[in-house]
């Protein structure tokens, strides 16, 4: 019997398949919420709105992953390509799929990267999965890095730094710390 985290699991090992290929051959990575090995999805791009025990109300796609922005895009384009997207894999359009679909979800819009494939917005805003996260639900991607500051996705204030909660309390997260790759 298959289990939603083995499938995940299986399509994180195809999606890391896929890239390395893709690297070897000097190619450019894209990624969609569901991976295969040729790149394209096989269900429509479905952004849902999850509710993380930390960071409270999340843009999430339909499996879980965390989506994430990177605060320098501009609106209706990204600034994330080449290695960038290799770690911030852009999400993307299902092929055949002319809109994004949207469960308790609104305001999303897609835009063309150079390439021809369409990035997925919420408001304008770029979406994003981070490599970083393993399993549904996980935010390890608030965080700086050689590319800029990454946020989780608070769909009632998506341009404001996603507050984490702490015993009683929230906390902003800042920039600082992050990862170098």
């Amino acid at each position: 019997m298959r289990t939603p985290s083995k499938d995940r699991s299986e399509r994180r090992s195809l999606r890391t398949l896929r890239n390395a290929t893709l690297m070897a051959a000097g190619g450019i990575i894209v990624s969609t919420g569901v991976a295969t090995l040729s790149g394209a999805s096989s269900s429509p791009t479905t952004i849902i709105v999850a509710q993380n025990k930390t960071w409270g109300p999340t843009l999430t796609l339909k499996d879980g992953d965390t989506l994430y922005r990177l605060t320098k895009d501009p609106k209706n384009k990204s600034d994330c390509s080449g290695k960038c997207a290799t770690i911030w894999l852009p999400v993307l359009l299902a092929t055949g799929q002319k809109t994004p679909a949207g469960v308790g979800v609104s305001h999303l819009g897609s835009f063309t990267r150079a390439g021809g494939t369409k990035q997925v917005t919420y408001e304008g805003i770029p979406l994003y999965t981070f490599t970083g996260d393993k399993k549904a639900g996980q935010v390890t991607g608030n965080v700086k890095d050689t590319w800029g500051q990454w946020w989780s996705i608070n769909p009632a204030s998506p341009t404001t730094a996603p507050k984490k909660k702490s015993g009683g309390s929230t906390t902003t997260t800042t920039s600082g710390g992050g990862i170098a790759y």
